[in-house]
């Protein structure tokens, strides 16, 4: 796979990104991954190199199994209104197929200047970056032949942190909780019943 070219999107902003830890909750091995959202006169050489990494894979599928027809599996970006949305993700974690070797990784981020960002760095929706990815082609018998974006490095341009929901109140007067630190908690009692 390493005839693959990496290839760089345009600085564009940020969905839902998953880039300093991993997303664990589809799959527990983890998986670094952010969804950019970009506009369509910007997206046009993306999208056509894509397609055309999704015609070669389908043709290559179809070479592979004696000419059977093959469906197209999903498209790795989906177009809504002026703005292309663009999927990349890495496995954290799993074993090589042809080794059969564990592995653990995680995508190269960068600041503006190309510096190594710190580890405990935040990176919220909303950050301008740009993404470094791979057109990975696949081919299953259930979803059929098509490409993924594999999410390779990032180099941030904008970075949004979050800020803490407290500081967006004033005090007021009124109710005033005595407690602290772990008793003040807003998880529901959790009762025992001698029926389990």
């Amino acid at each position: 796979m390493s005839d693959i070219q990496t290839k760089v999107s345009v600085a564009s902003e940020s969905i839902y990104p998953h880039l300093v830890k991993p997303d664990v909750r589809f799959n527990e091995l983890g998986e670094y991954k952010v969804t950019l959202k970009i506009s369509k006169s910007d997206a046009t050489d993306m999208v056509k190199s894509v397609d055309q990494a999704i015609v070669d894979s389908l043709a290559k599928a179809e070479k592979d199994n004696k000419g059977k027809k093959i469906k197209e599996a999903p498209k790795p970006y989906t177009e809504e209104g002026d703005y292309v949305f663009f999927k990349f993700k890495m496995k954290a974690s799993g074993v090589n197929r042809k080794t059969q070797e564990k592995f653990s990784q995680r995508p190269m981020l960068f600041d503006a200047k190309k510096n190594p960002l710190p580890a405990d760095v935040s990176i919220w929706g909303g950050t301008i970056m740009k993404v470094a990815y791979q057109e990975v082609p696949y081919y299953t018998p259930m979803l059929g032949a098509g490409v993924s974006l594999r999410l390779k490095a990032v180099q941030v341009i904008k970075l949004v942190q979050g800020k803490s929901d407290q500081n967006i109140f004033k005090e007021e007067d009124g109710f005033e909780s005595k407690s602290t630190g772990s008793e003040n908690s807003n998880a529901p009692e959790v009762q025992e019943s001698s029926d389990f």
